[in-house]
């Protein structure tokens, strides 16, 4: 059943660095490409180097490798890894690859606590994240704590904010809940609290998924007063969801829940895997009808 947004036609990319945290990206991204019945290329990108650095070329192979047989015994026999090794930007190249593969999505992970402050400062999650075309799914460093569980994912938690309407997370969210039988929540979060709490903010989450993903999954839907990433971390917690999905805007600007580090702050906490897409900014006919529909409001 088609439901609105989908995964892309190819392979699950799992982007590695053979930090420690690339073990669980590698683990997950078998796990997902195994669930969703596609082949799993991992991908390790090699700064540019010296040509007499042979010997270090040699020992990332067999990383590689080692990376590779890992995976495969996660999938089974019938499972296709492919392992390769490029030389760029990590970040450039990766998002390459993926154009090329017209990749599912791509699994990133982050390397540290520590590292994850600096995620939305110049990393290459970050880029991957704010530039790519395909969705990304990000593990961070306490969802490896947490040691991952299995899929098929059993609850998505969708945080969303309502003021920007209809996004590709929304309907990729429900169309995973369908697919995986799983419960889906949906979830806003209001900074001014719940004093002006009306039907109409209730409303706004209808639209986000496709009515057949309604008729399916009978999604529950939430609002909570509070700062964003702390309701957002407190939420999947509390839901025991295993897997949170949200939206990003491409450039600088991201959407309210993800504004001023609060996607850095989720990741440094959240237990479980966030899926991330890239809302692509309207413009044309989509804005002239925002300001119709705002002219009719007013």
């Amino acid at each position: 059943m088609a439901t609105g947004a989908q995964f892309g036609e190819g392979p699950v990319l799992a982007g590695v660095d053979f930090s420690p945290a690339s073990d669980a990206v590698v683990e997950y991204a078998a796990r997902l490409a195994r669930a969703e019945g596609r082949p799993l290329h991992v991908i390790y990108v090699l700064p540019v180097v010296p040509e007499d650095t042979a010997p270090l070329l040699e020992v990332q192979e067999a990383e590689l490798k080692q990376r590779v047989a890992e995976a495969q015994r996660v999938m089974g026999p019938t499972g296709v890894v492919k392992g390769a090794i490029a030389a760029g930007n990590a970040a450039h190249t990766l998002l390459a690859r993926a154009d090329a593969l017209h990749a599912a999505c791509i699994v990133v992970g982050t390397a540290a606590l520590q590292s994850v402050d600096r995620f939305l400062l110049g990393s290459v999650a970050e880029t991957v994240v704010r530039t790519s075309n395909h969705p990304v799914l990000v593990v961070g460093p306490q969802a490896v704590k947490a040691k991952l569980g299995d899929l098929p994912w059993r609850h998505v938690l969708l945080a969303c904010d309502t003021q920007h309407g209809v996004t590709a997370a929304a309907r990729l969210a429900g169309d995973l809940a369908v697919r995986n039988h799983a419960r889906l929540t949906i979830f806003h979060v209001k900074r001014d609290g719940l004093q002006n709490l009306s039907e109409e903010e209730f409303a706004a989450m209808e639209p986000m998924l496709a009515p057949e993903a309604w008729l399916a999954v009978q999604p529950q839907c939430l609002i909570r007063a509070g700062e964003p990433a702390q309701e957002i971390v407190r939420m999947a917690a509390d839901s025991a969801a295993d897997l949170l999905v949200m939206s990003v805007r491409s450039g600088n600007e991201m959407l309210t829940h993800l504004r001023g580090g609060i996607l850095a702050q989720v990741l440094r906490a959240v237990r479980c895997p966030v899926l991330v897409l890239r809302e692509q900014r309207q413009h044309g006919a989509s804005r002239a009808k925002r300001a119709e529909t705002g002219r009719r409001i007013a």
